[in-house]
């Protein structure tokens, strides 16, 4: 028997009939009774009353979004609200998943000489991956050791702002600067443990001279400029993964699948265990989830998440706004284990619950056509409108509005907020269903105990007394009237136009907002472009990645910055040496089949940003072409090549060789390998033979090549010099 379908509905027997039947939750005394049977040796009480108080809320999520007379959104909280750095006496944990942008709680900040220190807690831990560090709003790259190598920021040989962060583990020690510095006010006792943070330290320039007073002014006049990380937050169980376990969070990964993630969020609730969860069925639908579904603009996966909450948020209401905004549901086994799966615009009937059987009818064609949502409005966690709820302009989709509604009731707004959609595509996908289920016909069968059948079923094709068809109808939880023998089972009709009218992007969907650029000014100095980057290995065996752009305006000067990938995420930015003449950048890094990203923005004199190029996603691998023949500036005496310069990026040796033709033959003697180095574009070389042969009789001659290598030693063309000796005239 389903204990937790039966329990449902015991506990919540006018779930699905009107908004307030939805505010509390009632054990009644049929669902007290399965929990102090067989089954309460097992299951504690509490952790049914939470698991139950949890699927009240959300395993109708479709009837919670105005299904069967519902319509009452949940209160949703702004993300975009967590992107600063704020200061309170009282604040609720945040929790972030997926891909998020925080700043942050300022929990310590003070002053020591002429440094600033502040400490940011970002969210409750761990974070997987730190995508990009913005400092006033700007992406700016942080070395290794915290400096923060972008302009204005960077100064000769440091910064004047370094940030650390760490990853919010449970094992962590308090931050040794703020002991040392503030040994009053910061002890080891203060671990700040299992919350991803950071602390940045800001560098007064000085005040002693009008230089620092600028500098200073142009730095921090507004007060220390804001920390923020967009990252990646928390870890989730996978159960397609064979190296991870329920049960040890240290083998789970990062990932935006929706059900995962879902799955994640109720493992928080410490009531509920991995052992509650059908992990079989889960694994079945997370697939569902990575498949790809067209959009507008290509594809993607088909549900993704991600999105900040609070831990005093309410849970039912925190998983409520996950489930729609993933497009899920939640069911149960037949053990009464979880289930989360994907709600599909034509599901799959479970059986017909024939017209036999019933003995009382109610049907109602949707809401009072005055009351009836007719226009569709929707907003999303949108990465293009810098992480925050953002509405979709739906103008121009047809779906979203009811025009002969609109024409004589006036509009009606269904108003979809998905808190932890991280797509326009996605959450048009998803508010497309859930305005046409608002406006769906709904009623209710009351039958006889063979309505029971009903129980643990979502789905099913209802016959009805004078219809001469069945159509496919959604299951609220079945009621129980002991004293007369009867079950009540509350359905919706299942939209037509669904099932009918597949979602089709090519004329349903509109486009995502546009992108906000993260500079909060519009920059007047020119973005460059960026090439294609390429990988090249020295014959010591290092790699190195060069990375071309090009500039139409001569810039002050210009910042490469490029990041690599581990186990499928992240690692942090880090900046390129740029070199000008070919414009390109060079960084000791990668090897081949690793992933990274790379893109370059130019500075005027002032400092002034431009916008970031384009971001290049690519997989690396060594480029083998041959290289160009190089290029020698000057001659020295014999044997000695002064400027020798290469221009093709693939090239990462030069070899200087040299033949004899001796006694006026006119034949030459072999080639002889005189000089090597190791070579890169844009720099000058001198390329020499140590022991120059004496040519001075009349016809010898000695012959030099220049020649470049690529990594697997492709030789391309050769500089060639020839030196004949002809004596002199008298």
């Amino acid at each position: 028997m389903k204990w937790f379908k039966i329990a449902l509905a015991g506990g919540a027997s006018l779930l699905a009939m009107t908004a307030h039947a939805r505010a509390d939750f009632v054990i009644t005394p049929l669902a007290y009774t399965l929990f102090s049977g067989a089954l309460g040796s097992v299951f504690s009480f509490s952790a049914i009353y939470t698991g139950l108080s949890i699927a009240l809320s959300v395993g109708v999520s479709l009837l919670g979004s105005g299904l069967l007379g519902g319509g009452q959104q949940q209160r949703v909280a702004d993300p975009g609200q967590y992107r600063s750095v704020f200061e309170s006496t009282e604040a609720s944990e945040v929790n972030a998943i997926g891909r998020c942008l925080l700043g942050g709680l300022k929990v310590f900040g003070n002053t020591k000489t002429n440094s600033r220190y502040r400490l940011i807690a970002h969210a409750r831990g761990p974070l997987v991956a730190i995508e990009e560090y913005r400092v006033g709003g700007r992406t700016v790259v942080v070395e290794g050791d915290g400096r923060v190598s972008s302009p204005p920021y960077a100064n000769t040989g440091g910064s004047f702002i370094h940030v650390f962060t760490k990853a919010g583990s449970d094992d962590e020690n308090a931050w040794p600067d703020l002991i040392s510095e503030f040994p009053a006010l910061w002890t080891p006792a203060h671990r700040v443990r299992g919350i991803a943070q950071t602390l940045a330290r800001y560098i007064s320039p000085g005040l002693d001279s009008e230089d620092g007073i600028a500098k200073f002014n142009k730095l921090f006049q507004g007060g220390e400029p804001d920390v923020a990380i967009i990252g990646r937050y928390d870890t989730c169980y996978d159960p397609r993964d064979g190296t991870q376990s329920p049960t040890s969070r240290a083998t789970w990964r990062w990932s935006q699948n929706g059900i995962l993630c879902a799955a994640r969020i109720m493992m928080r609730y410490p009531e509920l265990t991995a052992a509650d969860f059908d992990w079989t069925d889960i694994a079945a639908e997370a697939d569902k989830a990575d498949a790809l579904v067209a959009t507008r603009s290509g594809t993607e996966p088909r549900s993704r998440c991600s999105g900040v909450w609070l831990s005093e948020s309410l849970r039912g209401d925190t998983m409520q706004q996950v489930l729609d905004s993933v497009g899920a549901e939640i069911q149960t086994s037949d053990d009464g284990k979880i289930r989360i799966r994907l709600v599909d615009d034509s599901p799959a009937s479970e059986g017909t619950l024939p017209v036999l059987h019933a003995g009382e009818w109610d049907w109602k064609s949707g809401p009072e056509a005055v009351e009836r949502p007719n226009l569709c409005r929707v907003q999303y966690y949108s990465a293009e409108r810098n992480y925050e709820m953002a509405d979709i302009d739906l103008t121009g989709a047809a779906w979203a509005r009811v025009d002969a509604e609109i024409d004589r009731y006036g509009e009606k707004l269904l108003d979809i907020k998905l808190p932890f959609c991280p797509s326009a595509s996605q959450a048009q996908r998803l508010a497309r269903r859930q305005f046409l289920l608002a406006r769906a016909d709904t009623g209710r069968t009351v039958t006889n105990w063979d309505g029971l059948w009903a129980w643990g079923r979502s789905y099913a094709n209802i016959e009805f007394p004078d219809l001469d068809e069945s159509p496919l109808c959604k299951l609220a939880p079945p009621r129980i009237d002991d004293a007369n023998g009867q079950v009540e089972i509350p359905y919706a009709v299942w939209p037509a136009e669904l099932i009918g009218q597949p979602w089709n992007p090519a004329t349903m969907e509109v486009p995502a907002p546009e992108q906000v650029p993260e500079i909060v000014y519009e920059s007047e100095v020119p973005t460059p472009m960026a090439g294609t980057p390429i990988l090249v290995r020295y014959p010591s065996g290092a790699y190195e990645i060069r990375f071309p752009y090009s500039v139409d305006v001569v810039s002050s000067a210009e910042q490469a910055i490029y990041r690599t990938y581990t186990a499928g995420n992240p690692n942090a930015w880090s900046s390129m040496d740029e070199v000008r003449g070919p414009y390109f950048a060079y960084a000791a890094a990668g090897t081949p089949g690793t992933q990274a990203d790379l893109r370059v923005q130019s500075f005027d004199a002032d400092d002034n940003p431009s916008d970031w190029s384009p971001t290049v996603h690519i997989t690396l691998a060594l480029a083998n072409g041959a290289p160009a023949a190089p290029e020698v500036g000057s001659l020295g005496s014999l044997g000695t090549f002064s400027d020798v310069t290469i221009g093709s990026l693939s090239a990462v040796e030069m070899r200087l060789r040299r033949r004899y033709r001796i006694d006026g033959g006119s034949d030459y003697g072999p080639w002889e390998q005189v000089d090597q180095q190791n070579a890169r574009p844009g720099t000058a070389y001198v390329m020499e033979d140590p022991s120059p042969p004496v040519v001075d009789v009349e016809g010898e001659a000695v012959n030099y090549q220049i020649i470049a290598y690529s990594s697997n030693g492709t030789a391309g063309p050769a500089y060639d010099y020839e030196f004949v000796f002809h004596t002199p005239d008298p």
